[in-house]
């Protein structure tokens, strides 16, 4: 199975970005690009790692990749806000079950997200997994699944649905899960140069804009999506030329803990504002906190949560690959 160690390290400054993006309470709006490149490298890699799998198996590694944290963060989150730690949060059976099932809904805030807020991108992703393990089932995952997010992008923008469901699955960022097929298949550009100036120019456009202070959700994808896919884009080009640094290495180990990280470290804001305030000093000591408690999260829970698991499925079903490999590869 493939390592990229370039997209190891771009899922750790993903998380780092959203996390930021919560830490600077609507002052560091640039940062929820994470979940644009979260987005385009998920697309990326369901197109490299995805296309040889058969689709129960390729179910059963994404459940077992996304739906066990998950699970345990919304349990979590629901029992603490019975108890009123976090008092923001509704729950009520309805929409517990919704945000285990990753259905979406309108929270009573108005919202469009789960008990766990950051939730609402994995509605979109498990949309994104089913579409392509339906095109596995027809023979042409690649094509089945672009075209499909394609359509229904299309559709979201023709129709404007109001229906929670229909607006979240027919979201414009289903394209960026597009460009990351094609970043798979289509565009592979190589060259340390060539990756350097798509690098260079995605962080200087999101840094320009951000600066101005410009964003619109309407034109996310221009402003954050195209950025996003050339930053995805550049840095596969450097690595194929083989000329990755080596001291990037911090950053690729962190890889391994952004989905604990970008699922805990609301939890920790929280909980450390009521702690340690909110100074620079407090939310720098914040996001060390998060950033330990998602290195001991991977290497406490998921990666051996995801190893049982996968055992489990290997003896009841066949193989289905390494329970590792699983959980290192996937955004």
């Amino acid at each position: 199975m493939p390592h990229y160690r370039s997209i190891q390290a771009l899922r750790f400054v993903a998380a780092l970005l959203v996390m930021a993006f919560h830490l600077a309470d609507g002052t560091f709006i640039v940062g929820a690009v994470g979940i644009d490149i979260f987005f385009v490298i998920s697309g990326f890699i369901m197109g490299t790692i995805g296309v040889g799998e058969t689709p129960s198996s390729f179910l059963a590694k994404r459940i077992i990749r996304v739906v066990p944290l998950y699970w345990a963060v919304t349990l979590f989150l629901s029992a603490v806000s019975v108890l009123g730690v976090f008092s923001r949060i509704t729950v009520d059976p309805p929409s517990l079950a919704k945000s285990l099932l990753f259905i979406p809904y309108v929270e009573a805030g108005g919202g469009l997200w789960p008990i766990v807020p950051v939730g609402w991108t994995l509605n979109v992703e498990m949309l994104f997994y089913a579409l392509f393990a339906a095109g596995l089932l027809l023979g042409t995952p690649i094509r089945f699944a672009a075209a499909s997010l394609a359509l229904l992008a299309l559709a979201g923008a023709a129709f404007q649905p109001s229906d929670a469901i229909l607006r979240q699955w027919t979201t414009p960022l289903l394209l960026e899960f597009a460009a990351g097929l094609a970043l798979a298949t289509r565009v592979q550009p190589s060259g340390a140069g060539r990756g350097l100036a798509m690098l260079g120019i995605g962080v200087i456009w999101l840094a320009g804009l951000a600066s101005l202070g410009i964003y619109d959700q309407n034109y996310r994808l221009l402003t954050w999506g195209v950025p996003a896919v050339l930053i995805v884009c550049g840095a596969l080009a450097i690595e194929r030329a083989g000329w990755w640094p080596s001291g990037l290495r911090m950053l690729e180990i962190g890889g391994d803990a952004s989905y604990s990280l970008y699922l805990l470290h609301g939890i920790v804001i929280s909980l450390m504002a009521k702690i340690l305030g909110t100074t620079l000093t407090a939310k720098a000591a914040t996001a060390l906190i998060a950033i330990a408690l998602a290195l001991a999260s991977y290497r406490l829970f998921e990666r051996p949560v995801g190893a049982v698991l996968t055992r489990f499925v290997r003896s009841g079903r066949g193989e289905v690959g390494n329970g590792n490999a699983v959980v290192t590869t996937e955004g």
